[in-house]
């Protein structure tokens, strides 16, 4: 039904953006940021995240001088064919590795928050079904989950919020600080992992209707992300202190298990807290599914329908590679080794290039 109409509106692209960045790394970020920059931790979180949502325009004016192409064309066009397929490669590699780290991550805080008995790769497989369904359909299909869920999801996280807000201790974030040069770096490199659903900007200019005003759509929605991390990071310190904020897992999870639902029939309080991240994490893992073998599909030049046969490849890849890490400290570890640099490279430094080439190129052929 859906695979046959791969276009989507403007809203349907800042919900994507929206799901798609708010993974796993959230759960993580307080703690991270604390123990390098204390009581600055949500100051580097506003910087980094202010800092990508610059970031992510330079995708969206890549995209707004070739809205007809992906990666695939992009790269070849502007690197020639060598290089251009070596970025291609690097760029399947990119979406595996946050992929299978984002499948393995959720997976274990699944296992540990909600179902210990239930073995890891059971859920792994649960999830991997619901995104390789969304995948499946098509753009429009991920479109319409997205909006449909984002309003479902949205409206719990919003009220926990606001209650955490009511009963935190301000007094706690007291003397401000600002954060050193280290803890501005340590905030762009930990917020890179949460916006990494920019990613996605490769691929998604052809399936918009308006792609001309892509470029408004996508600031705003980062924008967005920015402020509502930033206060979750707020709150996180204002709840717990710079001390034992910076010693906790989940500081997120388990900020928001404070809030009490009692006089509310809710016997599992902790399928709610889940269920927002639940959401996002099909949603990405749906992009990294659907993307990935349209990088395939168009790498090699075949037809259309061998686009299901390089989903099933790449569910399988992502699965396998989720239990390369042994455990949860693993996984997170080596997303903290890798993923700043992917963002680095295929974020800030290729579509700098790209802009570079394409203005070049453009001026030699109308010469």
């Amino acid at each position: 039904m859906f695979a046959e109409n791969r276009k989507i509106s403007l809203r349907q692209l800042q919900v994507l953006l929206l799901l798609d960045c708010f993974g796993t790394a959230v759960l993580f970020l307080p703690a991270e940021l604390a123990q390098i920059s204390g009581r600055g931790c949500w100051v580097a979180a506003l910087i980094g995240g202010l800092a990508f949502t610059a970031i992510s325009l330079l995708l969206t004016a890549v995209g707004s001088k070739m809205p007809e192409g992906t990666a695939v064309e992009w790269f070849r066009f502007c690197f020639g064919a060598f290089f251009g397929n070596v970025a291609l490669l690097g760029l399947a590699l990119y979406l595996l590795c946050s992929g299978f780290v984002e499948l393995r991550l959720f997976s274990e805080v699944v296992c540990r928050a909600m179902l210990p008995n239930t073995p890891v790769w059971v859920i792994s497989l649960v999830i991997l079904a619901v995104a390789g369904s969304l995948a499946a359909q098509g753009t429009e299909c991920r479109g319409r989950a997205a909006e449909i869920l984002f309003f479902v999801v949205a409206i719990p996280l919003v009220i926990i919020l606001l209650a955490v807000a009511v009963s935190g201790e301000y007094g706690r974030i007291l003397p401000m600080e600002l954060p050193s040069f280290r803890g501005i770096r340590s905030g762009i490199a930990a917020m890179s992992i949460v916006f990494q659903g920019l990613v996605f900007l490769y691929f998604i200019f052809p399936d918009l209707r308006k792609p001309a005003m892509a470029r408004g759509a996508v600031g705003k929605s980062t924008l967005v992300t920015t402020v509502v991390v930033t206060a979750i990071v707020f709150l996180c310190l204002a709840v717990y202190g710079e001390n034992v904020l910076s010693e906790k897992l989940l500081p997120t999870l388990q900020m928001m298990e404070r809030v009490s639902f009692t006089g509310v029939f809710l016997t599992r309080q902790d399928v709610l807290l889940l269920w927002f991240w639940m959401a996002s994490v099909c949603i990405f893992l749906s992009g990294v599914l659907f993307y990935g073998a349209l990088l395939e599909v168009r790498m090699w030049k075949q037809e259309e329908t061998k686009r299901k046969t390089w989903l099933w490849i790449c569910l399988a890849a992502v699965f396998a590679a989720s239990f390369l890490p042994d455990d949860l400290s693993a996984a997170y570890r080596l997303r903290m080794q890798i993923a700043p640099w992917f963002s680095l490279v295929y974020l800030v430094i290729l579509p700098i290039l790209l802009l570079l080439r394409t203005k070049k190129k453009g001026g030699e052929r109308n010469a």
